[in-house]
């Protein structure tokens, strides 16, 4: 989409001071069908290519996020909707190199992903600023801060590995965070982040119903891989590379194009080939619907 400039407000990413619009319209406030009453713009920058959408800052602290998008703040719950989630981003990661080691995961939630690499670790440090999450990490035994910024200053330069799952479109400065991970990791240390993708194929096959549903009030930012690849460069990684990973299947799909909304996996009994088809054919055209990537503490 392109319109009218928005100019003189700079970006946080690469201070750049002119925009154009990416989307305009209705957004997601929580869960699906939950859409604001007012219209919404999205800015695109014109020096790093990432989408701006100007909206207050969600309260992480006490719970009122998890309420709205999940429906709870408790560590069962949390458990449950995204246990299942975490095999794929250890797939992604890989476990070579993390025997022994110091991982960071930043924006850990109820500690799913550290529990799963706690056996091959040396220590595991949970960032969360939800308070009821975070006591659920401790309890666990996991090391656990409110946000980098709280790092005791003896564990600067000492994590082999960092995690952002899911956390970096949320919050207000995106390029202060990746240089706030850099200060803890050490050099050479890893970073594996990820983000919706802005270039989802249903953006374009549904500009409408889809666009509505993927722009979201708690969403701040909105990267393709060339804005995130200058994401964590402008914040002195180096090395970075993304691959891309469709993480719904093919009758979620179908139901989308006709139903207009989102099913989760499995409501058609569609072919395994079929499905796996679907997934690669996005992911190898750069379409699918989330971003992975891997950076070094350069």
């Amino acid at each position: 989409m392109t319109g009218p400039l928005m100019k003189g407000v700079v970006c946080k990413i690469c201070g750049f001071a002119e925009h154009d619009i990416l989307y305009r319209g209705p957004i997601r406030v929580g869960r699906f069908g939950q859409l604001s009453a007012e219209s919404h713009t999205v800015w695109r920058c014109g020096g790093c290519w990432a989408g701006y959408l100007p909206a207050p800052e969600a309260d992480y602290v006490s719970g009122e996020y998890r309420i709205l998008v999940d429906g709870s703040d408790t560590a069962e719950d949390f458990y449950r909707l995204h246990d299942g989630e975490q095999a794929e981003k250890l797939r992604l990661l890989g476990t070579g190199g993390l025997r022994g080691s110091v991982v960071m995961d930043v924006g850990c939630g109820a500690g799913s992903f550290l529990d799963l690499v706690k056996g091959l670790c040396r220590l595991t440090i949970g960032i969360e600023p939800t308070a009821s999450l975070r006591q659920a990490v401790v309890a666990k035994g996991h090391v656990a801060f409110p946000y980098c910024s709280d790092v005791a200053a003896e564990w600067e330069g000492r994590v082999d590995v960092a995690a952002l799952f899911s956390v970096i479109e949320h919050v207000d400065d995106p390029r202060g965070l990746l240089k706030d991970i850099r200060r803890l990791l050490r050099p050479g240390g890893r970073l594996l982040l990820s983000t919706p993708n802005r270039r989802d194929w249903l953006l374009d096959v549904l500009p409408d119903d889809y666009a509505s549903f993927f722009y979201r009030l708690v969403h701040t930012w909105y990267f393709d891989a060339d804005a995130l690849r200058r994401l964590v460069e402008l914040a002195g990684f180096a090395q970075a590379s993304v691959v891309y990973s469709h993480r719904f299947d093919l009758s979620n799909a179908v139901l989308w194009l006709r139903e207009k909304r989102p099913t989760g996996l499995g409501k058609l009994d569609v072919p395994d080939s079929a499905d796996s088809i679907f997934r690669a054919t996005l992911e190898a055209s750069g379409r699918a619907d989330y971003l992975y990537c891997s950076c070094i503490n350069g």
